[in-house]
Parts: structure tokens; sequence; C-alpha cells
């Protein structure tokens, strides 16, 4: 029986000085030489995932990300994160614009609530507010009907 090599993790150099400004505040700033490539468990998914020393540097020192945020999502699930947020925007923007209309309309109103839910599962905060509003319109909606 074969034992499984795993190859050691990668490695690319960090320049603190490229840093956000909070960042280049943090401890880190002092000691950080260099970026490993660090393993996780998508929270969305839960398959591994890998965060490598080459995304952390972009991340932090091109995006301006602070330090101290971990990748919680694979890729896939925070591509798909940001798909759900933008329905959501366009969901809010269109409610923003025809409210009385869009109250009695039971396919929006169900459409948003599963979209605020599916958020959720990315693992973000949830919108108590909208979800109740919704399900109490959705509640008028088919009292109507």
């Amino acid at each position: 029986m074969k034992k499984k090599v795993v190859p050691p993790p990668a490695t690319a150099p960090a320049d603190p000085t490229q840093w956000s400004d909070k960042s280049q505040g943090t401890v880190a700033a002092s000691f950080r030489k260099h970026y490993t490539d660090h393993a996780y468990r998508c929270r969305a998914c839960r398959k591994d995932a890998l965060f490598s020393a080459a995304e952390q540097k972009i991340a932090y020192e091109v995006r301006k990300t602070h330090i101290n945020v971990q990748r919680k999502l694979c890729e896939a699930c925070w591509r798909e994160c940001h798909v759900v947020e933008n329905k959501i925007a366009a969901c809010e923007a269109q409610w923003a614009q025809s409210k009385p209309a869009l109250a009695r309309d039971a396919v929006f109103l169900s459409t948003w609530r599963a979209l605020l839910l599916a958020h959720q599962r990315y693992g973000a905060r949830e919108n108590g507010a909208a979800k109740t509003m919704l399900q109490k319109l959705l509640d008028q909606a088919a009292d109507v009907n």
C-alpha cells in the first residue's frame, strides 16, 4: 500500500507595504514575509478548497482586502453567491419602483423570499425584516385568492 504523498504548500512573497492602511496597522504587517497555501472547507457545499498563496497576494496587495479576511466559500459558491446578491438587488430596485403592484404579485414575492433564503446558505446575515414583510404579503395575497 502506497502512502499518499502530499506536496508541500506553495508560497508567495508578501509585501505588507502594499496592503490596505488598516492591514498595515496590524501585527501581521511586522512579521508576515510570505503567503502560504491555505486549505479550507467551503461553508456552503462542504467541498475541500484551496486559497492559494498567489490568490492571497492578489487579494491582500492588489484588491486591498483586509489581511484577517479568510475565504469561506469555494470559487463556484462565491460566484453563485454574487449572482444571488445581484438578483436580490434587482428585486429591491423593482420593489422601490412599484410597491403597490408588486405587493400583490405572489410570484415576485416568493422569488425574492427564496433568494433571501438562498443567500443565507452562503453565510450571509439573515434579513429578518425583509423575510417577515415578504411572508406577510404572501399570506395576504393567498387570502385574496
